[in-house]
């Protein structure tokens, strides 16, 4: 056996295990109905507390980078339009409040532009002046889209609101948006409907254990 045929053989098994290491670290999560984008998450460098964090990104099938950008959790949910025209992404679970970001995809498949971000303090804000009151006030919001439907994106806001004068109490509110999104416009908040669901109930704040 020639001398460096063992320094050969640990330098292919080298690069196999990081040729590993990078396939496993890199997911497709979805690919749009045309098959011009792709929607891909990879691990990121960790935040300055030390948490994981991913980075998404919005390619061509060729593995051209459109956009990207750093997500705690990476996407949750890509609803893309029919037409393959627009995407919208839930980057996060949970009640953390405004995680809804919307691209517009050029037809040619060569561009994406950002139409929306997430912004919880301005969801709240806007919850705040659609149903707000003197009496009341928005504890929290979310948003996260649920589905396109006749060309408009279907979104659900959940959340409560406390009684100003009894603030440890929570009523929660639900309500369906539909936006309607025209090219590389602004989405313009279209239609509202607030829904009810029986089987919830005001909640108190726990007293606190002395």
């Amino acid at each position: 056996m020639p001398k460096d045929q063992p320094l050969m053989i640990l330098t292919i098994l080298t690069l196999v295990t990081l040729c590993t290491m990078q396939a496993q670290e890199t997911t497709l999560l979805s690919r749009s109905p045309d098959g011009k984008f792709l929607l891909r998450r990879e691990r990121a460098e960790s935040g300055e507390r030390g948490e994981a964090r991913k980075t998404l990104s919005i390619c061509s099938p060729g593995g051209k980078v459109l956009y990207e950008w750093i997500s705690p959790l990476g996407a949750t949910t890509a609803l893309w339009s029919g037409d393959s025209r627009f995407l919208a992404l839930n980057d996060m679970p949970g009640d953390a409040g405004d995680q809804l970001r919307v691209f517009h995809l050029d037809p040619s498949g060569r561009s994406v532009t950002p139409l929306r971000d997430p912004d919880g303090a301005k969801l709240r804000a806007e919850v705040e002046r659609r149903h707000g009151s003197f009496l009341s006030r928005v504890d929290k919001a979310a948003l996260r889209a649920s589905e396109w439907k006749d060309g408009r994106l279907w979104c659900a806001v959940t959340g409560t609101f406390s009684p100003k004068r009894q603030p440890t109490v929570h009523v929660p509110f639900h309500h369906l948006w539909v936006y309607r999104i025209d090219g590389t416009n602004t989405p313009v908040l279209e239609q509202e409907w607030t829904l009810t669901d029986p089987k919830e109930r005001s909640y108190r704040d726990s007293s606190p254990t002395p």
